[in-house]
């Protein structure tokens, strides 16, 4: 049996993934964490009371998971690694020197980080090399739209896509949108383009643009129930595993 925290437990991604765990064999919910003054401290979540003392339930746990926002993605991983707990986190929008920082962290545990949890997503993230690389003439555009509360933007899924894209691109530049009299298209360009509305739970479009001949890869994500199942995966996967920085490129064998 796997013990997990799920940090973040209040949340949209958060409350589902802490019931996906509750509700297999394998794994058991063994704390739910939010951040001090938190209006739902104290409920429970899929029967686990919540609480604001991250370290403490820390204390009994195997794998702790995070949901949350970029500004407290630094303390989560500071509190794993004191506590010498495996970190999985699927908050998007950190910043460089927080990955960068994960890194150093993963010396001494095992750290997981992925902007998109879903298995489906993490495999475009590959073909999407693969086809950069197939096709070094082919004009590459992305596009993404999600709900309209998100606050980042583009996606870090989006974000992720440019740069598996960029592995065969060396020295092209990423574009964040279009507008006015721009001229013609530069072939060394990597298109980005973020749309935002209603209750789209995410949908990513890589495009492969030729003379005469198009490609397109999409992932439509139906419900967040998928991401949850990816990070159910990942517990699994990063159970036990030595110290050291890992991605789901790596939970998928890839």
């Amino acid at each position: 049996m796997i013990k997990v925290i799920v940090n973040g437990a209040l949340g949209r991604m958060g409350g589902i993934v802490a019931c996906e765990i509750d509700a297999v064999d394998d794994l058991t919910l063994a704390g739910a964490v939010e951040a001090a003054g938190h209006e739902g401290i104290g409920n429970s979540v899929c029967g686990v009371e919540t609480t604001d003392d991250l370290a403490a339930a820390l204390a009994d746990a195997d794998v702790a998971v995070d949901f949350t926002l970029p500004e407290s993605a630094s303390a989560f991983f500071e509190a794993c690694a004191a506590a010498g707990i495996a970190a999985i986190t699927g908050t998007t929008g950190l910043s460089h020197k927080q990955i960068t920082r994960a890194r150093e962290i993963s010396s001494n545990i095992p750290v997981l980080i992925s902007p998109n949890m879903s298995l489906g997503v993490n495999l475009l993230f590959k073909v999407t090399e693969d086809i950069a690389k197939a096709l070094p003439g082919f004009d590459i555009e992305i596009m993404e739209i999600h709900h309209n509360r998100k606050k980042d933007s583009p996606s870090g899924t989006a974000v992720k896509l440019a740069e598996a894209a960029l592995k065969a691109r060396t020295g092209a530049n990423v574009v964040h949108g279009r507008q006015g009299m721009v001229g013609e298209r530069p072939s060394g360009e990597i298109g980005m383009h973020s749309l935002r509305g209603g209750d789209v739970t995410g949908e990513h479009t890589v495009i492969f643009a030729g003379e005469g001949e198009r490609v397109e890869l999409t992932h439509r994500a139906h419900s967040r129930r998928t991401f949850a199942m990816g990070t159910l995966r990942a517990i699994r996967f990063l159970a036990g595993k030595q110290a050291g920085f890992y991605n789901m490129a790596d939970v998928l064998g890839l």
